[in-house]
């Protein structure tokens, strides 16, 4: 699963992840994968607006989808 992680990590794609928790939930996201550490990929959930760090163990599948990730620019003043 790293080396699945690691690809579309540098494909710049937007991927849906099939995760389970520590509790046995499982789950699907939409991410931006920003970087593999160790045992953890760190992503940008797309939903949750919110960084998150999974466990690669405890990622069950990855596929990008068709969609690139796009930064929201934010007006000030």
């Amino acid at each position: 699963m790293r080396e699945e992680l690691l690809r579309w990590m540098r494909s710049g794609l937007v991927t849906e992840m099939v995760y389970v928790d520590r509790h046995g939930v499982f789950s699907k996201r939409r991410v931006k994968l920003m970087k593999v550490q160790g045992e953890h990929v760190v992503a940008w959930d797309l939903n949750k607006r919110a960084r998150r760090t999974f466990r690669i163990e405890q990622v069950l599948a990855c596929i990008p989808i068709n969609e690139r990730f796009r930064k929201r620019k934010v007006e000030i003043g």
